[in-house]
């Protein structure tokens, strides 16, 4: 047999494992290694939900192991390595990896004095972080994850700071803040929710119908919505214990827990500047290359939320992973069939439990009952395609 083609796919998230899962089922000629700071995949779509309910969802719904969902492959087609990729190095064609303490125990073949990794073709799928990830601005909420955090003892974290909190304020009234201020509207006990849109309306984007839907059941469980208004402030003050939320309006809010719900930022450190656009998100063309200085790298991919593609969505990633995988393989195998992706040929869509019961959302133009909501995605948040994306099944 002809030796493998080396792949590395930087991130362990939904792109990186649709792309990784895809390769390895489509042909033989591939070793993928897929390098992440954590060996568990986490579903954080449903995070607003088991963040405020701890006992709706067990972690088993959200939380599963990496290496154990590549068990079917030997080693000498694919490697898991928990590490952290800090630069890519095209005169050799390797990428520098900071190894967690425990790699050795986590790395399907045993690299425990690597640092470096060769490849012949390049995935970057490391995604985004958001604020609340990483403690900007309010308290701290795992919406993502960071590296080599124990996510089991962050979530436990922030389960306890929002059960603990009686008055929340919410900046930022899109999709997440929206879920998040409906889930803590149904939680037992005496609570004063507060969500700051910018606009004048609830979920940018969305459509009208669908944006007034979510702003009467958030009004009808009791939570303040204030719109045309923006956060100039949050400062905590640690001899009392709450957060000082100073607003556009000129008045200034008291709390027990601001949170940040607005704003991604790639996770692009080790990327060159010449991949990026003025916002830091990787430049692709229509294949999903990367662009150099506007120029396709024939070796060099990337999906997922790191791209400059707009509608970050969940939904996007299995088209995108189908296409990075055909023409991983079109390169190595000239089957002629490269695949292009267009975001705009994949219908927008908005779907926003508001609680447990209802919500409001709509895919392309039609606008969705309260009960579809529930049905798509306020059950379970998801979770019950979790396992799907886990192993790239996903369509």
């Amino acid at each position: 047999m002809s030796k493998l083609v080396s792949v590395i796919v930087v991130g362990g998230s939904h792109a990186g494992l649709a792309v990784s899962q895809k390769l390895l089922r489509q042909t033989r000629r591939v070793k993928v290694t897929l390098i992440n700071p954590s060996d568990e995949y986490y579903f954080n779509i449903s995070a607003p939900r088991f963040l405020v309910k701890p006992e709706s969802l067990p972690q088993s719904k959200y939380l599963y192991s990496i290496p154990d969902a590549f068990r079917d492959y030997p080693g000498d087609r694919f490697n898991f390595v928990k590490g952290l990729v800090t630069k890519i190095d095209y005169a050799t064609k390797s990428v520098s990896v900071a190894l967690d303490a425990n790699s050795s125990a986590t790395t399907t073949t045993p690299t425990p004095t690597a640092t470096s990794f060769r490849f012949d073709y390049l995935v970057i799928a490391s995604g985004s972080t958001t604020p609340a990830t990483l403690g900007q601005s309010g308290v701290r909420l795992p919406f993502k994850t960071t590296a080599f955090e124990d996510t089991r003892k962050a979530i436990h974290q922030a389960q306890e700071t929002l059960s603990a909190a009686k008055t929340i304020l919410i900046g930022g009234a899109g999709p997440l803040g929206v879920e998040l201020a409906g889930e803590l509207a149904e939680v037992a006990g005496p609570k004063t929710i507060t969500l700051v849109s910018r606009s004048s309306e609830l979920l940018e984007g969305a459509t009208a119908p669908v944006q007034r839907k979510a702003l009467l059941l958030l009004r009808q469980r009791n939570v303040d919505v204030l719109t045309g208004a923006s956060v100039l402030a949050a400062v905590h003050e640690a001899h009392t214990q709450t957060w000082k939320v100073k607003l556009s309006t000129g008045r200034t809010y008291t709390v027990d827990a601001y949170v940040a719900t607005t704003g991604t930022t790639p996770n692009n450190t080790f990327i060159p500047k010449s991949f990026l656009n003025a916002q830091g998100w990787v430049n692709v063309d229509s294949q999903l290359r990367v662009l150099e200085d506007g120029i396709s790298r024939s070796d060099t991919y990337a999906l997922g939320d790191i791209t400059c593609h707009p509608y970050r969505l969940l939904s996007r990633v299995p088209l995108q992973g189908e296409t990075v995988a055909a023409n991983i393989v079109e390169a190595i195998e000239k089957r002629g069939q490269v695949r292009t992706y267009s975001p705009e040929a994949q219908k927008k869509m908005m779907v926003v439990p508001v609680g447990q019961s209802t919500g409001a959302g709509h895919v392309g133009g039609w606008t969705l009952f309260g009960c579809l909501v529930w049905y798509f995605k306020g059950r379970d948040f998801l979770t019950y395609k979790a396992y799907s994306f886990l192993r790239g099944e996903e369509r």
